[in-house]
């Protein structure tokens, strides 16, 4: 390792004085850093990564020389320093064989010709500079690819800026500042002010711009933008100059920007900083790019869904039918979650719900092609259970999915339920006394083969009495069965009589809201008010 005042370190061991002043004197006047050591024993005390080369006399008087060099290319820290072996009576083909072969780098005979000798320890510090380089450019690549695999997967804009700063920090061994431009008006900052230490985050209005309109700019401390000022000393960073970066997407505009901060003896960074920083700003506009394509395609979908799903749950008098929906999460593409409520020309009261396997723009198209298939089937005529098989052939026949689906249909006058199932999550009935119970016909999903037969289950709610359905991201967790899930439901939805079946959505929602939810959940609650004249 080189010294504070660019000198190379040697460790010179030999009990002989003069052997040793001599080696000593040499190495001095060669601009060497010299440590010196009597004794075996003195050598693997001093002996450190810090030292460049270890020149060790074979001979010493308590612990030999093959022993020390043996002990040291065994130790992690030092078994990359090379060692210079002498000796003036082991100087024979078979001592320096030996030598060699106990782990010595080099072995040289006495007396030393002093050329020859300064020569192989700068040739043994040269060699132990380049491993150390390409431990040191290995090791930057290694935590470079530990830094931006996260990176790349960033779920949202304070995430990507939070891991360009603690990453960059992480790989440079720098004080790193991060930001983010999520839109016009907001701007995201995040200070990372050492390796592994806390983050400091702030937020504003404006970017700060590059100088002139350059990609990177040397910014020193006189000239920090006093956005970072504030930042930088809540951080506890104390001044100094930053090589800054900025980023910007395919149409030029601003979209961010990583600075690093340099030694007051620097003038710039090195080119390997300069290369991990073009990285990390690299891989940062590429995350933010694919967050801002989530953004888009999330807001298609979701409006795209909110079309395909109905606007009004109106049905006639004897039943009163709600829904929610809830995305699982604001960057993620919304499901197949869907849900229905319409009369049917025999007097009843049809309410579906369902869920097409998958998370996509493709899986909301198929969700809406669905429900209106199956509400075209029901009106026709068609039971349930024949309304289901013909659905299924066209899910079989035109697309990959899955899909589960239950089918409620309710008589206004009589309060009669008929649930016919499709692999769904079981409904939830829960009486006007607040007791609840799961109930269901078990079924095969939609997109397999379809069973012989799909029996519904049949029940009659009296007024004040709750049918919940809802699809198994309410309940499902990746910690827990779904036998506890339903348990949980159960508990819920016996705290719902009473209420009204919009108020009744929200609290089934609000009962789920642990923030371990991975899926989107759709919730349908129909309450009987009334027996219906016929």
């Amino acid at each position: 390792m080189i010294e504070e005042n660019g000198r190379r370190r040697v460790l010179v061991v030999d009990d002989t004085h003069a052997h040793r002043y001599l080696m000593a004197t040499w190495l001095r006047a060669a601009g060497y850093a010299v440590a010196e050591a009597a004794t075996g024993s003195e050598a693997l005390q001093r002996a450190s990564a810090e030292f460049d080369t270890v020149v060790l006399d074979v001979n010493l008087p308590d612990v030999s020389g093959a022993e020390v060099c043996r002990e040291l290319k065994n130790r992690p820290e030092t078994s990359p320093v090379p060692v210079l072996h002498v000796s003036a009576t082991s100087i024979d083909a078979a001592a320096r064989t030996a030598g060699l072969q106990h782990g010595a780098d080099a072995y040289l005979p006495e007396p030393l010709d002093r050329d020859e000798f300064l020569a192989t320890v700068g040739a043994l510090c040269r060699s132990y500079d380049e491993k150390r380089g390409a431990h040191r450019t290995a090791q930057r690549l290694d935590d470079l690819g530990t830094a931006l695999v996260p990176l790349h997967s960033a779920r949202s804009a304070e995430e990507a800026v939070d891991l360009a700063a603690r990453g960059a920090s992480s790989v440079l061994g720098r004080a790193a500042i991060a930001m983010v431009v999520v839109d016009a008006d907001h701007v995201l900052r995040t200070v990372c002010p050492a390796p592994g230490a806390p983050l400091v985050r702030g937020a504003g209005e404006t970017p700060v711009p590059p100088p002139g309109g350059v990609s990177s700019a040397l910014l020193p401390r006189d000239r920090v933008p006093a956005p970072w000022r504030e930042l930088l000393t809540q951080a506890g960073v104390r001044p100094s100059s930053w090589w800054t970066t900025w980023m910007r997407d395919a149409r030029g505009r601003l979209v961010g920007g990583l600075g690093v901060q340099l030694a007051d003896s620097e003038t710039g960074p090195t080119d390997d900083d300069r290369e991990t920083v073009r990285r990390f700003t690299q891989a940062t506009a590429v995350a933010l790019a694919n967050l801002r394509l989530l953004a888009e395609e999330h807001r298609i979908t979701r409006a795209l869904q909110d079309a395909l799903l109905p606007s009004d749950l109106t049905v006639r008098p004897g039943f009163d039918v709600s829904a929610c929906y809830e995305a699982s999460d604001d960057l993620l593409d919304v499901g197949g979650d869907f849900y229905d409520a319409f009369d049917l020309p025999d007097g009843r009261v049809a309410v579906v719900i369902g869920d097409v396997q998958g998370h996509s723009l493709h899986a909301a198209t198929v969700m809406g092609e669905l429900r209106l298939t199956l509400r075209a089937y029901l009106r026709e005529g068609h039971g349930a259970e024949r309304a289901l098989e013909l659905l299924n052939e066209v899910l079989r026949t035109d697309h990959t999915e899955t899909a589960t689906v239950c089918v409620c249909l309710a008589d206004p006058v009589t309060g009669e339920v008929e649930l016919t199932d499709a692999g769904h999550l079981p409904a939830m009935l829960v009486r006007s006394d607040g007791t609840a119970r799961p109930v269901k016909s078990t079924s095969r999903l939609l997109g397999l083969p379809s069973p012989e037969s799909r029996p519904p289950y049949r029940t009659t709610l009296a007024v004040g009495d709750l049918l919940v359905l809802a699809t198994d991201g309410l309940v499902e967790r990746r910690d827990g069965s779904l036998r506890d899930g339903l348990a949980r439901l159960r508990t819920a939805a016996a705290q719902i009589p009473g209420t009204c079946p919009d108020d009744a959505c929200q609290h089934l929602l609000d009962a789920f809201d642990d923030g371990a939810r991975e899926d989107d959940v759709a919730v349908v609650i129909v309450r009987r008010t009334s027996g219906a004249a016929q």
